[in-house]
């Protein structure tokens, strides 16, 4: 019985923890305000802002143990929204269970489904596609939004939740 138990809690701290999806990374969900982030992570956000006073570029944040970028719009109304989520961490993984490390093939089968694309990034050094690195894309057309793999080589090395004009 106490084996049963243990392991039930195990279960339900793995599915609760690690958990992306197109909305979100863990506890931090698009649209959030910068003041819903500061509260979830105890800690004030330095932003950094342009000219016209729009967010720069991206805010490095560590919770419970997990890195995260996080871009930020300015509403107009002197309230900033998470708009985009990108983490590198080993240990997240997709509601339907597909994980850092995991290959294109897995993300072809595990999404055969959706509407996604798939396309290579552009190496600035060379100006040139890059073959070794890509991006599978899944469009949440509900939300407005995105889940992007970032692969190396065929491997998931990071995950991008973002907005998406016209999804």
């Amino acid at each position: 019985m106490k084996t049963k138990l243990l392991a039930l809690l195990f279960m339900a701290f793995a599915f609760t923890q690690a958990q992306v999806s197109t909305m979100r990374i863990n506890d931090i969900k698009l649209g959030m305000s910068k003041t819903e982030v500061e509260k979830l992570i105890g800690k004030k956000i330095i932003i950094k802002l342009s000219e016209y006073n729009y967010p720069e570029d991206a805010v490095n944040i560590v919770h419970k143990g997990i890195a995260y970028s996080i871009f930020f719009n300015y509403d107009g109304e002197k309230t900033f929204n998470v708009t985009n989520i990108t983490s590198k961490d080993p240990s997240l993984k997709t509601l339907s269970g597909v994980k850092y490390g995991d290959s294109l093939e897995t993300l072809f089968n595990k999404y055969k489904g959706y509407n996604f694309r798939v396309y290579q990034l552009w190496d600035h050094n060379s100006e040139k596609r890059d073959p070794n690195q890509r991006v599978f894309s899944i469009e949440d057309g509900d939300n407005g939004s995105s889940l992007d793999f970032t692969l190396k080589n065929n491997k998931i090395v990071s995950y991008s939740v973002m907005y998406v004009e016209g999804c």
